[in-house]
């Protein structure tokens, strides 16, 4: 009876200090929301330019179990050697060496048809991550769903539930795989956020994501709107 109480105790603890977090985060949101729209309207890729598809997709790719800042140096040399990456290349960046692979494999895709890559009026945004995930070496359905993210900044109804997503919600301290049913519950936690402010998923995502790194990215690091 009394371990009980004290996991009852806990548990009170652990909802009133969230309750703490998202007052301070509907705030945040409040205030920013704007400015994340613009942001997001400026890294909206054309679906039919090739680099601007390869690039989103390779930062999905490149941005797993890294930095983002990282990923952003190991991307900038992915879009000068297009489908000649190397292993040496990546390792020298810190990434594993199959990401390079990857990152060819998919710039020989992108090339051969990159319609392959938009969403069609027919599939629903869950399915089109999993496509997305199936098709795309070096996608699981946390990267799979950030590319689509990354293709439709201000339309995804999907959220990238990483390791500060995670902290927030689940109150992990490292990244976990999660099983399909619990990555849809989180990210049912982030469509709420984005059903009350009007935005997309993705939007409300990076704002509670920016709110918990206490740091804002402005995701400007593809080409034509960085540098």
């Amino acid at each position: 009876m009394r371990r009980k109480q004290e996991q009852l105790e806990f548990s009170s603890i652990i909802a009133d200090s969230f309750k703490s977090h998202e007052k301070r985060l509907l705030k945040y949101m409040t205030e920013n929301l704007e400015e994340y729209r613009v942001s997001a309207a400026f890294i909206t890729p054309s679906l039919d330019d090739k680099v601007a598809i390869f690039s989103r997709v390779a930062f999905a790719i490149l941005s797993a179990n890294t930095t983002f800042d990282s990923a952003v140096k190991a991307l900038d040399f992915v879009l000068q050697h297009k489908g000649k990456v190397t292993d040496r290349d990546m390792i020298v960046r810190g990434m594993v060496p199959a990401k390079g692979k990857y990152c060819n494999k998919l710039w020989a895709k992108v090339k051969s048809d990159p319609t392959q890559f938009r969403k069609s009026e027919a599939e629903s945004w869950h399915d089109y991550r999993i496509r997305l995930q199936k098709d795309i070496m070096g996608l699981g359905l946390t990267k799979a769903s950030f590319a689509a993210c990354l293709l439709y900044p201000n339309e995804a109804d999907l959220a990238c539930v990483d390791t500060w997503i995670q902290k927030v919600f689940l109150g992990n301290q490292s990244f976990k795989t999660l099983g399909l049913q619990k990555y849809l519950e989180v990210e049912g936690y982030v469509r709420k956020y984005a059903q009350k402010f009007g935005c997309s998923t993705f939007l409300s995502q990076w704002m509670i994501w920016d709110h918990a790194r206490r740091s804002v990215t402005s995701h400007n690091i593809f080409p034509g709107s960085h540098k």
